[in-house]
């Protein structure tokens, strides 16, 4: 009897490391999609900053109702991913910018897809210069590509960061923390004070920095919407001398 039970654990075992070691016939997620978010009002490519935008997917080839997967917009306004599945796939870019439409989009192999998008407000006439051997003056203007319809302006401020990669989600945080470093605006477009061009005044602000340090800095605004992401000026390098 005891020779019967072994015969039949052998066999069931067999039978289970076998069925452990039956080859998974599906291909690995080797699709690339890739592409830029481009700026209405210049044509260039949108100033993000790395992390805070996206493009949100959902893979329409397998399920009605699929979980979304977001790639991250990179500061320089491209995205990238090189490990999806090859499928149909409905597409939007979400931002600090007008509501886009979502596209379906086949994606197998190596897709390129640009996204051309209307920011809610444009920087403009930025200025940062070193002042002293503790601080710097930053500047700048706003206009709103489309007024009609803007949601309520929240606030405009300087980032400051030790990196290249600089923004609200990239910055020193003691600079953040110092209500002197920000403009509550808290107002929509049409009562915002304004120069007689029809864009904004100059927002500008005195910044303390330590000497001898090299700052990466610029300025974003945003408007309350449901993601209040900022829009951006470019960055600019200084580099403080030493007392």
């Amino acid at each position: 009897m005891k020779k019967i039970f072994y015969s039949l654990f052998v066999c069931a075992s067999a039978l289970f490391v076998s069925s452990c070691m039956e080859i998974d016939n599906f291909d690995g997620p080797d699709s690339h999609f890739t592409g830029r978010i481009i700026d209405s009002t210049t044509g260039k490519n949108i100033l993000a900053d790395q992390g805070e935008c996206r493009v949100r997917i959902w893979e329409k080839s397998y399920s009605l109702n699929p979980g979304e997967q977001n790639i991250p917009v990179k500061q320089d306004g491209t995205f990238n991913n090189t490990k999806l599945f090859k499928g149909t796939y409905d597409v939007v870019p979400e931002g600090a910018w007008w509501p886009a439409d979502t596209v379906r989009v086949g994606i197998g192999g190596k897709v390129t897809k640009d996204f051309t998008v209307t920011p809610y407000l444009t920087l403009f006439d930025f200025k940062a210069e070193v002042v002293a051997a503790d601080s710097i003056k930053v500047s700048c203007r706003i206009d709103a590509p489309v007024a009609e319809g803007l949601p309520r302006i929240n606030d405009i401020r300087p980032f400051l960061s030790l990196e290249q990669f600089c923004g609200a989600a990239n910055c020193i945080g003691y600079y953040s923390s110092i209500a002197a470093y920000k403009k509550n605006i808290n107002a929509t477009w049409d009562k915002v004070k304004k120069l007689d061009d029809g864009k904004s005044e100059v927002y500008e602000f005195k910044i303390y920095v330590k000497p001898g340090y090299t700052y990466f800095v610029r300025m974003g605004a945003r408007v309350k919407d449901t993601f209040e992401k900022y829009n951006y000026t470019e960055i600019v390098k200084l580099e403080i001398p030493q007392n």
